[in-house]
């Protein structure tokens, strides 16, 4: 299965990580811990604590509690910071929190944790939840975060992202975080909506949407939108010849898709349907395709639907329950010169149903137990290749199987300030061997603001459908991946979180995780046969820090900086797409309009992005970049108006390409923008 790629043409400018980072983050730590005078601080208490410490949080341990109390450094995102910084996917809320990264190879957006981000994995380390539920598909187990993400931002109330093992609580995919989208409720939108938006490469957007509360209570969200961007021309000099001088790729970075939501809630009964449906172009000619060949496309379409009933047996006992089912249909056209040209279809097709029981009792003192289980069925898994014309098959792959776990959590207050986490699942899946997985966390209350946290924890994720049965004997074909065993982490992590007002906290974490038996691809000097193996064992370290300050007239600033080492101890070179800096600062004001001008008070934001260098497959070190995003938005009569450009001093930049790519490295876009208008009804 081939997903792209491009290349630089001009290298980046070195960012001086070493001088600036360390020295803007002090800065704001100690601005941060200032709690001023006394007539401030009353005003800054009285500013809304959900998008602080205080919020709550449900995805660290399955139920309610605030940041400070759960047992993991917690990062949030709300619809108000979507809004705010112009987000126009799932990958660019991820790529703004603490300790994550984006990569693009122009098909699939990927994910980094910590430092660590195999090109090409499709995401399967990371658990992708949509209001709790699984959203990772039961082939490749990707977790979608880009334009084939089955939800409109528009609809998304918050994002959480639990950092470190959570098979615990999760199970499978939990490896190195826990990623849960929270939507919003009918109520929220009261009444229709419509928003348009345009931008650069020939990008559109229309979405409608209509949220209400009936008679009876109950809460209703519709939602429809539709997107396209025609994508501009793809350089990659790797395909220079002189039928197509400078390679360029014409016309095929484009990208359609289109999005369904709908959700009722009453009296604790929650019914939700999510579709999504896109196709995207590939200008990289991956997986040694015809180059700039019109016919090469990849098409992705997913349904989930879930019913989840919530009750208080007693009042020491709440249940919840969920009946879950889901589809995954993957389609992509590949265009091979054997020769004759021929045009290869690749297809997977996904279907599973689940259901989740879960208990949360307080009937015993200083004890919030928690246990359930989660079973899954994977009713159809099928892979296929084969020529379209003149007709051939290379692959009919079909499984079935279920997945089984079984979890138990306690949450001990040992003392009024100190607070014990214990946690332990069992999980079976079809194909694999059983494992136990604890987690183990102390919160040390220092005082009411602060808290210290010790945590351990461990996970696995058992080698999926694609890397045991895609088995094709085509240029790019998979080979070999027979006795794959399951991949598994240990993370201690240790954390001091501060919250001494609800305008100011920072955060300081360190970290380290061991992985063994990764599974990954492999190829003999980037060879046309792949093999998929229990490759290596990594070690990764690190540092992180984040503060945020707000002030009373409206002014918010929010520095994060980490610092990480990955490693494969037998290889004497950084691993692939491994930065060792990352830096996220983000500004944010409010303008006042002039009087009589009729239009609301705006806000301005501007975020700097910087990636410190990192190494690709051929070993070459690209350089660290710093990408600056601006947003500005207002609002007239009954018009939300937003405007925003991004990476405005456009600067080149490259993602490390997996090895299915000819290139090395993916030229990533320049300047672009975006205008959006939302009508109220």
């Amino acid at each position: 299965m081939a997903r792209g790629s491009n290349n630089p043409q001009r290298p980046p400018r070195p960012v001086a990580w070493a001088f600036w980072a360390p020295r803007v983050l002090a800065l704001l730590c100690a601005g941060a811990t200032n709690n001023g005078h006394a007539q401030a601080q009353a005003a800054v208490a009285d500013l809304p604590l959900e998008q602080l410490m205080q919020m709550q949080i449900t995805t660290a341990s399955r139920y309610a509690q605030t940041a400070l109390e759960a047992p993991a450094a917690v990062s949030v995102v709300t619809a108000d910071d979507i809004r705010l910084f112009g987000y126009r996917t799932l990958a660019e809320v991820l790529g703004s929190m603490r300790g994550l990264y984006i990569s693009y190879d122009r098909a699939y957006h990927y994910l980094g944790t910590r430092g660590f981000a195999t090109p090409g994995d499709y995401n399967t380390r990371v658990l992708l939840l949509v209001n709790g539920v699984r959203f990772n598909d039961n082939i490749y187990d990707q977790a979608s975060i880009g334009s084939d993400f089955p939800l409109d931002l528009d609809l998304v109330d918050r994002v959480e992202f639990v950092p470190g093992p959570g098979s615990a609580v999760y199970g499978a995919n939990a490896f190195f975080g826990v990623v849960n989208v929270i939507t919003r409720d009918g109520r929220q939108l009261a009444g229709p909506q419509v928003s348009t938006e345009a931008g650069s490469h020939g990008s559109a957007k229309l979405r409608f949407s209509v949220g209400t509360v009936d008679a009876q209570g109950g809460d209703w969200l519709l939602s429809a939108t539709r997107a396209t961007t025609r994508g501009a021309d793809q350089h990659y000099p790797a395909f220079e010849t002189p039928a197509n001088p400078g390679g360029v790729a014409q016309r095929l970075d484009y990208d359609r898709s289109t999005q369904l939501f709908a959700r009722m809630h009453r009296e604790g009964l929650t019914l939700t349907l999510a579709h999504g449906e896109r196709t995207k172009g590939v200008p990289t000619a991956a997986f040694s395709q015809v180059f700039n060949d019109p016919r090469s496309r990849f098409i992705d379409k997913s349904t989930r639907l879930a019913a989840e009933y919530t009750t208080q047996l007693q009042p020491s006992l709440a249940f919840t329950g969920r009946l879950h089912a889901g589809r995954y249909q993957y389609l992509g056209d590949y265009v091979y010169d054997y020769p004759p040209v021929t045009l290869n279809r690749d297809v997977g097709n996904g279907q599973w149903w689940g259901t989740e029981w879960q208990w949360v009792s307080t009937a015993l003192a200083r004890h919030k137990l928690s246990w359930g289980l989660d079973y899954r069925r994977d009713t159809h898994i099928e892979q296929l290749s084969i020529d379209v014309s003149p007709p051939a098959q290379y692959l009919d792959a079909h499984r079935k199987g279920d997945v089984l776990g079984l979890y138990f959590q306690d949450e001990f207050a040992l003392s009024p300030d100190l607070t014990l986490h214990a946690g332990l699942r069992w999980g079976k899946q079809s194909g694999s061997t059983g494992a136990v997985h604890p987690r183990l966390g102390l919160v040390y209350w220092w005082n009411a603001a602060t808290a210290v946290k010790l945590l351990h924890g461990t996970a696995y994720r058992p080698p999926n459908a694609y890397e045991r049965d895609y088995r094709v004997d085509l240029p790019g074909g998979v080979v070999e991946g027979a006795n794959l065993r399951s991949e598994r982490v240990r993370t201690t992590e240790l954390a001091l979180e501060h919250a001494p007002t609800g305008a100011s906290r920072v955060l300081l974490t360190a970290f380290r995780s061991s992985v063994t038996d990764l599974i990954a691809l492999d190829a003999a000097n980037r060879s046309d046969r792949l093999t998929v193996g229990n490759t290596r064992a990594v070690q990764v370290h690190g540092l992180e820090a984040e503060a945020e300050q707000r002030w009373q007239g409206g002014q918010r600033l929010r520095v994060a900086y980490g610092w990480q080492k990955a490693r494969d101890p037998s290889q004497p070179a950084p691993l692939t797409n491994a930065p060792r800096h990352l830096l996220k600062v983000q500004w944010s004001d409010t303008l006042r309009p002039a009087a009589g001008s009729g239009w609301s008070a705006g806000r301005y934001a501007i975020e700097a992005i910087g990636i410190g260098p990192r190494n690709t497959l051929l070993h070459t070190r690209l350089p660290g970049h710093l990408l600056t995003h601006v947003t500005y938005s207002t609002r007239m009569a009954h018009v939300d108006v937003s405007v925003g450009v991004y990476n405005l001093f456009n600067r080149r930049h490259a993602d490390p390409a997996s090895f299915e790519i000819r290139e090395d490295a993916i030229r990533q876009d320049g300047r672009t923008y975006r205008i959006k208008l939302t009508y109220a009804f």
